[in-house]
């Protein structure tokens, strides 16, 4: 009785055996497989090639704008105007006149 368990386990393990062996093998003709692969390898290479130029373009752009910001444009702080303590009323208002003319006449 347990030898017949016996003979069920091995058949099993020997069909498993054939079906890996089977899984192996590629099928269609030689000059058909090497036309897919050569074709399937010139679309792999074209995609890495875009992707490597996007990524150029990608690292152009940092360092144009900053390399900490990722894309985003520098932000400067805002120019302050000096402003001058000693000017009176009468220095603001002939900022535009000529410097011949005197103050007071």
């Amino acid at each position: 009785m347990a030898r017949g368990d016996k003979r069920e386990r091995d058949r099993a393990k020997k069909q498993a055996d054939l079906a890996s062996r089977e899984k192996g093998t590629k099928e269609g003709r030689p000059d058909q497989r090497n036309m897919n692969d050569s074709a399937a390898l010139g679309a792999k290479v074209a995609a890495k090639q875009a992707a490597k130029k996007a990524q150029e373009e990608t690292d152009k752009l940092a360092a144009e704008w900053g390399a900490g910001t990722a894309g985003a444009p520098k932000v400067l702080p805002k120019k302050k105007k000096a402003v001058k303590k000693g000017d009176g009323m009468d220095d603001l208002l002939s900022a535009g006149l000529s410097a011949s003319k005197k103050k007071g006449k």
